[in-house]
Order: structure tokens, then sequence, then C-alpha cells
């Protein structure tokens, strides 16, 4: 049987009566971190969460005589549109966190309506993404980043869902939309989103030519519905600073296979090993017998491509390798079933839970660990009066990794994570 749900005799899906309650568990397990402490161990944030107060304060007495405002079309600013709201109205601490929560839940969110809309039911492996909710890219901090993969997966679901009530104008018209917001967070969202609905597409076509009713009328209706849906966000680019030339980062294939893990990473490398062996070897275990979605395995052969040709850095976007294989294993939750006798669904269904809840557990006693640097910090500058000059300095490069303690300080083997806590 799937990890999904049967339909009844009119078709509908129903769904297990305990999806529901585990979504919930899911999102109320992921979210008790944030209870924990004011100013998480995540390596961006304190920069992000400190020109969110700037945005959303510009006329503060003593902020507005270093720091002014200065909006463009720029594919890294949806956080900031949101902080400026939300800022205004809450505590900085609080609506810091809602935000750098909302970064966590976006892709899990985005695989879950996906699936969602492919497979015609809400199914259980979906749920399995929130193996890699803590991850690599989420502790460096890249919040732009991981709220346009949830939005990503969320356009290419809406284009699917209107496409299959025939409505493939109205697809077009609000995946440009979709697309068009996931532009001002971050461009990999953009690309995520062209891969994804042209690989349905493709997968659309190829399956009229292998049946005998592919028109030459139809191939170029589906190319110009494409091109309308992406030539908002293409617009916006050539507007952008980003459309400039850049030098790419160099390409290393030791640091690439080091980097697979990185949708795993936590602050444990015994933990990270662990989650990524175990995701592996059941991928291994159930290839054979897997469902795809129309256009996933298009989708995932040219993420995997992409990944082996890609160098590190891309347009100023760094850990750009880390990035693609996050994308990679959120689309293997998204984009594929697979088929369980009942006994193996439980059996994986337990280890999955289980490992979900250890890795939680992990960065919730590292974040209550790390409330001491934080106090720390604060005894340093508490004599410190606004509006004074001060120097902030680190003490350590980014790089270097080894024997960090305490643990949350540092990602192994990538990156330091207390660079902005100055």
């Amino acid at each position: 049987i799937a990890m999904g749900s049967s339909a009844d005799r009119s078709g509908r899906p129903n769904s297990d009566p305990l999806w529901l309650p585990a979504l919930l568990a899911l999102a109320a397990s992921l979210a008790v971190p944030f209870f924990l402490i004011d100013l998480p161990p995540v390596l961006d944030y304190p920069n992000h969460l400190a020109r969110y107060v700037v945005l959303a304060h510009p006329d503060d007495p003593v902020l507005s005589q270093m720091y002014a405002p200065r909006w463009g079309i720029l594919p890294n600013i949806g956080m900031d549109a949101f902080a400026a709201i939300l800022l205004k109205f809450s505590d900085p601490h609080v609506g810091g966190r809602v935000l750098l929560a909302l970064s966590l839940f976006a892709p899990v969110a985005g695989v879950i309506a996906y699936s969602r809309v492919v497979f015609g039911r809400f199914t259980y492996w979906s749920l399995a993404s929130g193996l890699v909710a803590w991850n690599a890219i989420f502790f460096l901090g890249f919040m732009n980043f991981l709220l346009s993969v949830g939005l990503a997966f969320g356009a290419a679901a809406l284009w699917i869902a209107l496409d299959r009530r025939g409505r493939r104008l109205s697809a077009a018209a609000s995946a440009a939309v979709a697309i068009g917001v996931t532009f001002f967070c971050h461009i990999f969202g953009v690309l995520l989103a062209a891969l994804l609905i042209g690989s349905y597409e493709l997968s659309r076509l190829f399956t009229l030519r292998k049946a005998g009713k592919l028109a030459p009328g139809e191939v170029v209706r589906t190319f110009l519905l494409i091109a309308l849906a992406l030539a908002p966000s293409l617009a916006l680019y050539l507007a952008s600073p980003l459309a400039g030339e850049s030098t790419p980062g160099t390409w290393d294939a030791a640091q690439k296979a080091f980097v697979i893990f990185a949708p795993f990473t936590v602050y444990s490398t015994i933990l990270t090993v662990i989650t990524g062996a175990a995701f592996f070897m059941l991928l291994v275990l159930i290839w054979r017998e897997v469902v795809f979605a129309q256009g996933a395995a298009l989708a995932l052969a040219a993420l995997a491509v992409v990944f082996l040709l890609a160098p590190s850095t891309i347009k100023g976007g760094t850990f750009v390798e880390g990035r693609l294989a996050l994308m990679f294993v959120l689309l293997v939750f998204a984009g594929i079933q697979p088929s369980f006798t009942r006994r193996q669904a439980q059996v994986a269904g337990v280890i999955v839970a289980a490992l979900i809840l250890v890795r939680t557990g992990h960065v919730a006693a590292a974040w209550i660990d790390h409330r001491q640097d934080v106090a720390d910090v604060r005894s340093a500058i508490a004599g410190v009066t606004p509006g004074s000059r001060v120097l902030v300095a680190r003490g350590h490069p980014g790089h270097q990794t080894r024997d960090v303690l305490p643990q949350e300080r540092a990602l192994p083997g990538m990156y330091r994570l207390d660079g902005h806590l100055g």
C-alpha cells in the first residue's frame, strides 16, 4: 500500500484520519526550539534581525543617523518586506523568531502542498520532509532562500492544479504572479519553479506524443504559456543589479561529496551522518517501487546534473551545492510516492518520526546552551550607550570549525555560526 490514503466511490481522495494529527505533531515539535531562546545560533540571523529593525523603524532618532532604507528590485528582500511591517507592531525578538520559523516551515509546507496536488491526496511521505527541516542552509541563516523554495513548490502546485482543471491560461497567469513574488525572495526559487513547471509540461507533451495525440499547435501553446509565466520574473531579473556579470566560484569534487549531507546537517557530526545514511539507505531500498509524479523524475535528474556542474558560488550566492542538495532531497519527498506494505510503512514511519524528534531535541538543547553566549555578549555591551561608535571583531575565521566548543557555535566541517553575534 502507498503511504498515503485511499479514495471513496466518488473518486474523491480520503486522507488517513491520522494524517492531520501527524501534521500537527510535526509542526508542534519543530516549533519547540523557538520558544527556548530569543536569539538562536543561526549564522546570518543576528545580521538579518538588525536590518529588519532598521527597516521597521526608519525614523528612529539614533538609527536614522546611521542608516537609510533603500528599496529596489532585488531578488533577496522578501523577508525584509515582511519584517518591515511585522516589526512595527511586535517585539524584535518575537517578530524575528516568527520570520525565522517561517523560513524553517516554508519548504516543508511547499513539499506537502506540491505532493497533495500531484498525487491527489495527502501523504505521510510528504510529512517525512520534516526530517530535513533542520539543515545546513537553515543554520547558515539563508532565510530568503528557504522562503523562496517553499513558494516555488507552491507555484508549481498551483500551475498543475489549474492545468488539470483545464484552466491553462489561468495556470500561466497565476504562476506568473506567484513566481514574481518568489523572485523577490531568491532567484533560486524562480529557477526551481521553472524547473518543476517545465518538467511537468515536457512530461505531459511526451505522454501525448507516445499516445499519438501530440499536435504542433499544442507544443507552441505550451511554450508560450511557460514563457508567459516566467516573463515577469525575467524582466525583474534584467532590471536588477544581479543581471551584471560576476565571476563564479571554484569547482571542488571533494566539497561536493561532503555537501551531499548538507540537507541533514545539524550541530552534531554523528547525528548528521546517521540521518543522511538512513535517508540514502531508505532511498535505495524503495527506489524500484516508487511512483513518480509527472515530471518529477526529469526534475530530479536535472537537479543532480546541475549539482555536479555548479561552482561553489554564483553571483555572490554562497554554498550553492548545499542549496541544490537541499532542493533535491525536498523534491524526493514531494515528487515521489513509495509503495510499502503496512508493516514496512509502520517501521519506516517510526524510524523517521524518531529521527525528527531526536534531531529537534538536539537543536533545542543546543539553543538552550547558546543562551550563555548571548548573555555574555549582552553583558559586554551593557555599558554602551545608543549612538556610540563601536568596533565589532571576531577571533576566528568562519571556515575554521575544528574542535569548536560548545558545538552550537559551528556546523561541523562547514562554517562557524557565531560570526554575526556581535
